[in-house]
C-alpha cells in the first residue's frame, strides 16, 4: 500500500504564487486631507498595519512593527461608520482586494465625494502586491489612488507605478526621525516617480531639533531630480513624547534655505489635527 501522494513541487509553487494577496489594516475612515498641496480635499483613508521605520514623532504607533510584540498581526481593524463621528466598528483582518473595494463603495455617497483613496500607514508599500491587485479595481470604478509613503522602498514602488495616480513622498530627516539616513533610497524613489510621470510632491517633517545640513540634503535630492515639484515643510505636531515643535522663526529660515534651489516651497501644518480629525 502506498502512502498519501505529495503535491508536485511545481503545482505547489503555482498555487502559492497565484493566491490572491491580502492585507491587514488598522483603520479606515473618510476625512479631509490635512497635509501637503491637496489639503482640504475629501479623501477616503485606508491605513495599513506595519512599518519598517520608527520615527519618534509617529502619530500611528500601533502600525509600527518594531513597537509591537514579536509576530503580532492585528485580527481586526476599525471602520468608521459616520464620517467625523469616530463611531468605529471592528472588522476582521485580513482583507482581500475585492473586499476593500466593496468597503470603499460604502463611503462613496454622494458619488464623486472623494478626491482619491489615500493609502497610508504604517507603510503601504510593505503591501505592494496587495496594492498592485487593488488599484486597478479602484481605477475601473473611477477612483484615483493616493499613496502616502516614507519614500524609500523604491523596489516596491515599481510594482504599483503603472496604476498609481498620486504620491505623497516623505523625505525622512535623521535629526528629526532619530532613524538612519536614507538619502540614496530617497533619490532612487523620486527618480522612479519622475520617470513614470506620477503626480508627486515631497514632504519633510521638521522639529526644533532639525539639523540645517538635513534640510540642505533634502533640498538637494529634489533639486537634482525634480526641482519643479512642491516641497512641503511640515512642522511636527506634538504627540506622545515628541513635543519639540519648531518655531516660526525656524520654519521661515528653512523656507528661505530651500527657496535658494527650489521654486515651490510651502509651510503647511497638519490641518486635520486642527479640526479634531484623524
Amino acid at each position: 500500500m502506498t502512502g498519501p501522494q505529495q503535491p508536485h513541487p511545481r503545482t505547489s509553487a503555482m498555487t502559492i504564487s497565484d493566491a490572491m494577496p491580502t492585507a491587514r489594516l488598522t483603520e479606515m475612515f473618510s476625512s479631509i486631507q490635512g497635509e501637503g498641496p491637496y489639503v482640504g480635499l475629501r479623501q477616503l483613508f485606508v491605513r495599513f498595519y506595519g512599518c519598517h521605520r520608527r520615527c519618534v514623532y509617529c502619530d500611528s504607533p500601533e502600525t509600527v512593527t518594531a513597537w509591537q510584540p514579536p509576530g503580532h498581526q492585528p485580527s481586526h481593524f476599525r471602520l468608521e461608520q459616520t464620517p467625523g463621528h469616530r463611531d468605529f466598528s471592528d472588522e476582521p483582518n485580513p482583507v482581500t482586494p475585492d473586499h476593500l473595494v466593496a468597503l470603499c463603495a460604502r463611503f462613496e455617497r454622494p458619488p464623486g465625494l472623494h478626491h482619491a483613496i489615500a493609502f497610508t500607514g504604517g507603510e503601504p508599500l510593505l503591501h505592494a502586491g496587495f496594492l498592485r491587485e487593488t488599484l486597478p479595481r479602484l481605477r475601473e470604478r473611477g477612483w484615483r489612488s493616493y499613496l502616502e509613503t516614507a519614500g524609500d522602498l523604491y523596489h516596491e514602488l515599481e510594482k504599483v507605478l503603472p496604476v498609481l495616480d498620486y504620491c505623497a513622498m516623505d523625505i525622512k530627516l535623521p535629526s528629526v526621525t532619530a532613524n538612519e539616513a536614507a538619502w540614496g533610497s530617497h533619490r532612487k524613489f523620486l527618480e522612479r516617480c519622475r520617470d513614470a510621470g506620477i503626480d508627486t510632491f515631497v514632504k519633510v517633517i521638521v522639529s526644533a531639533e532639525t539639523a540645517p545640513e538635513d534640510i540642505r540634503e533634502a533640498v538637494a535630492v529634489v533639486a537634482d531630480i525634480a526641482p519643479a515639484l512642491p516641497f512641503i515643510l511640515q512642522p511636527m505636531t506634538p504627540f506622545g513624547p515628541a513635543r519639540n515643535a519648531p518655531s516660526a522663526a525656524q520654519l521661515l529660515q528653512w523656507q528661505e534655505t530651500a527657496r535658494e534651489r527650489l521654486p515651490d516651497v510651502r509651510v503647511i501644518p497638519q490641518c486635520h489635527k486642527m479640526m479634531g480629525q484623524l
